[in-house]
């Protein structure tokens, strides 16, 4: 799953009117079809030929981070992607030596500093993840001071904003205290502002919504309606046809969504083995989500016990809504000692997702069945 995927990284951020910017957006497109030799193959060529060019290093980044996640194991994957990152850092410096005050160089270094957060996140470090993004987000700041019309800044502090106004009073309290706005309401206001009127932070922008939407602050028609025109804008990403299918089931679209996931299986297939072992457990959660809310409550807790056992992401949203769906079941069938049980695991995970806030709920009392849409968009 990707989003808060990349933290303070604008991978597909590209302003126009720079020497092959036109090869680079062909790079972003691969990028985000899932081709990422290609894409990497057109971004190396890139920054061979015009190595000043301001989005081309961190768009190379970010395309090498998701080929080696796809194909290698997350250690490894880590330590490359911090070998990259210093690569690019020192690119970034030495371009901001010859051209000081560079708006859009200083917007890539610091989303190149702040990409660091990534991982951190992911270990659920929220202190060094602030620290981590606090650093890039000066940066960013700064570039957007100089240039107001950079609209591709308004996703990163955007994110770094919604992050800290998700978190506890204290992590609150260390960004106010580093200029921060902890607001999840400014941090949405912001993301939404690049999504619509940025040139080409609007793909990250929107993926970072539509995880936003489904499993965070859930406002179900609004992430259906992004996840679907991503899905169509990028029919090879497997990440953002799930999130497609999830936002259909919670707009009750039932057959529409049954539809999608039989195929889904055969692109599955198609992907490499490491990517197989992330998405499988995403796709066994969505045949889950789609069980429950056609009565197949048997059917539906096999394929949730799937997702759990073989749930390897970092990232675990999708994780806390498979126990969550858990308990309902159990809580359906009368089983409300397993279903506390379920319940207490996805309020373990403390990710800051809307499972979370609901298992609390139901572990005070029995979930009851009622319309979905209905249960997951209540405030």
């Amino acid at each position: 799953m990707r989003s808060l995927l990349i933290l303070l990284l604008p991978v597909a951020v590209l302003l126009s009117g720079h020497p092959g910017d036109d090869i680079v957006k062909e790079g972003v497109r691969a990028f985000y079809n899932y081709e990422f030799e290609r894409s990497i193959e057109i971004l190396n060529q890139v920054r061979l030929d015009y190595p000043e060019n301001p989005i081309v290093h961190l768009t190379w980044v970010g395309a090498r981070w998701k080929f080696n996640e796809a194909n290698s194991l997350p250690e490894e994957m880590y330590t490359l992607l911090n070998r990259d990152i210093a690569e690019v850092d020192s690119v970034y410096t030495g371009l901001l030596k010859k051209y000081p005050d560079h708006p859009e160089y200083l917007l890539y270094l610091g989303s190149t500093r702040g990409l660091k957060a990534r991982f951190l996140l992911g270990q659920k470090k929220w202190i060094s993840t602030l620290a981590a993004a606090y650093q890039g987000f000066q940066l960013i700041k700064h570039s957007a001071e100089l240039d107001p019309g950079l609209k591709d800044t308004y996703l990163p502090m955007g994110i770094l904003e919604y992050y800290a106004g998700l978190s506890n009073y204290f992590i609150k309290s260390a960004a106010t205290l580093f200029g921060i706005n902890p607001s999840r309401i400014s941090g949405l206001e912001k993301m939404e502002i690049a999504a619509d009127k940025s040139e080409w932070a609007w793909i990250e922008a929107k993926s970072v919504l539509s995880y936003i939407y489904l499993w965070m602050d859930v406002d179900s028609l609004k992430g259906e309606k992004i996840a679907r025109e991503l899905a169509q804008e990028f029919p090879h990403n497997f990440d953002f046809q799930i999130h497609y299918i999830e936002g259909l089931l919670q707009t009750n679209k039932i057959d529409q969504a049954g539809e999608l996931l039989s195929g889904m299986g055969e692109k599955l297939r198609l992907l490499t083995s490491r990517q197989q072992l992330v998405f499988s457990s995403y796709l066994h959660y969505e045949w889950g989500h789609y069980y429950f809310l056609t009565g197949n409550y048997k059917q539906s807790l096999v394929s949730l016990e799937h997702c759990i056992s073989e749930y390897r992401s970092d990232l675990d949203a999708v994780l806390s809504f498979a126990f969550l769906r858990k308990g309902m079941i159990l809580d359906l069938l009368e089983d409300r000692k397993a279903a506390i049980s379920a319940y207490e695991s996805c309020r373990e995970l403390d990710n800051f997702s809307h499972a979370v806030v609901l298992s609390q709920m139901y572990l005070e009392r029995p979930y009851i069945q009622e319309s979905i849409l209905e249960k997951i968009n209540k405030p």
